[in-house]
């Protein structure tokens, strides 16, 4: 019955690895992902007193001082976002990354690039990490391309660069939005892509190379 029963879960057992092999495999070849689905806030959490909400197919950061962050926490990646400001003047927000939680109404262990006006994109702690000019006007979408490896970030604003600077201590954290409506206003979300970098394939598909 022993004999029986292995014999029978075998084919099982091969199909499990196959997958499993498949998708380390694949893991080898860089894999844009959407942290927002359109629809719903799924894989996100809001940090203390704010309000965001999906509509028609956007995030709206709606009301009250926070933020808004992935529940994943990201090391080397490429990051995109678009964005909109609703106010016309004296409007506010941010992109957070490497982040870590605590702290109210907003992280302190963070690095945040600005989406004040006239610092749109600069990261205020770290030394080089700003730039001017790049930004469309009022009520028009911005995006923002950002690429982080190691200690250093480059950030595109609009398919320009915009800096490329060094200094990062944090080594591993959340990607967020900062909220901030009372003073800086409503801001539109969309187009949320991830593509996480530094994965190294343990299995060539072919023989044990690397395994004992």
């Amino acid at each position: 019955m022993r004999v029986r029963r292995l014999f029978t879960s075998l084919p099982i057992l091969f199909a499990g690895l196959s997958l499993f092999s498949s998708a380390l495999f694949a893991a080898d070849k860089p894999v844009t992902r959407s942290l927002f689905d359109g629809k719903t806030l799924n894989g996100w959490t809001i940090e203390n007193d704010c309000k965001v909400k999906v509509k028609d197919g956007m995030m709206l950061l709606a009301a009250g001082n926070g933020w808004l962050r992935s529940n994943n926490t990201y090391r080397d990646f490429k990051f995109h976002i678009e964005m909109k400001a609703l106010k016309k003047e004296k409007y506010d927000a941010g992109i957070y990354i490497r982040t870590l939680p605590g702290t109210k109404p907003f992280p302190r262990k963070s690095y945040q690039a600005n989406l004040l006006q006239g610092k749109e994109g600069n990261i205020g702690n770290l030394k080089g990490a700003s730039s001017k000019g790049l930004i469309n006007p009022a009520g028009q979408w911005n995006v923002f391309d950002v690429t982080v490896v190691g200690r250093s970030i480059s950030l595109e604003i609009n398919g320009k660069a915009a800096y490329k600077a060094d200094g990062l201590d944090i080594d591993r954290g959340y990607i967020g939005l900062q909220i901030e409506v009372p003073s800086g206003g409503q801001f539109l979300v969309r187009d949320i892509l991830i593509v996480e970098l530094g994965y190294r394939n343990l299995f060539n598909g072919r023989d044990l190379t690397g395994w004992a």
